[in-house]
């Protein structure tokens, strides 16, 4: 079950440091220089931790995000509600854009949209299988059933229920209702709530497709390391059908 929908995205920290420390030997009146008795050793790089959680459960959630905006397990990509807040923002501020079209409380705007993120959880069904558990470089092979982005603009301009209750509403404005007044009618929330499961329903998905991202190890805000796509964007893209 899906938790509320919280405003939040993903920032990504990626910083490693080195930091050398120590005292110089005193030179003996007798000591050769020392590049001229050995020649200096180069510093060893340090070990980079592996990550806590696997590849494919980064890559599910990163591809998650992307979808719908709600991932059902955050933590594995390292991420917190204040990392996610520009990407959820971006793929749910459309949806809230369409909902205000009519008035609805906030309450009401939050069950509408935790119902909408749900069915495209279930219907797109994101998988993230691990292909080559590489150390350094593996490789998450992501299959899903886009949303079709223009197909749902069409369903929610044309559909029947909506275009009703548009003029519902235009009605009740006429007869001097005000938005408010609206918002605290349960009967007219009750009917814009059930239009808008309803034609939340209708909204098509592409055939399945499936690709192949590379990861790679980035830094969390917590510190810890973890799996991401090297290309975010293309995921991205991917998901939605792009």
């Amino acid at each position: 079950m899906f938790k509320k929908i919280m405003f939040g995205a993903l920032t990504l920290l990626l910083a490693l440091t080195l930091v050398g420390c120590g005292k110089k030997d005193e030179a003996k009146p007798d000591a050769k220089p020392a590049e001229q008795t050995e020649t200096a050793k180069p510093e060893a790089k340090p070990e980079v931790a592996k990550p806590e959680f696997a590849a494919d459960k980064a890559v599910l959630a990163y591809a998650q995000l992307f979808a719908y905006g709600v991932p059902e397990d955050e933590k594995a990509a390292g991420m917190t509600e204040a990392d996610m807040k520009p990407m959820q923002e971006k793929t749910i501020g459309a949806l809230l854009q369409a909902f205000s079209m009519f008035p609805l409380s906030d309450e009401n705007v939050q069950i509408a949209t935790a119902s909408y993120v749900e069915k495209l959880h279930k219907g797109m069904e994101i998988k993230a299988t691990l292909i080559k558990d590489d150390p350094g470089q593996p490789i998450v092979e992501l299959s899903v059933e886009p949303l079709d982005a223009a197909g749902a603009a069409q369903v929610s301009q044309t559909h029947e229920d909506v275009q009703a209750l548009a003029s519902a509403l235009e009605q009740l404005h006429n007869e001097g209702i005000t938005d408010d007044q609206l918002k605290q009618n349960p009967e007219f929330q009750a009917a814009v709530l059930e239009v808008i499961d309803n034609f939340t329903n209708e909204y098509p998905l592409k055939p399945r497709v499936t690709k192949q991202f590379t990861c790679k190890v980035v830094q969390g805000s917590d510190g810890k390391n973890y799996w991401a796509p090297e290309d975010p964007e293309a995921l991205a893209k991917f998901v939605m059908g792009q």
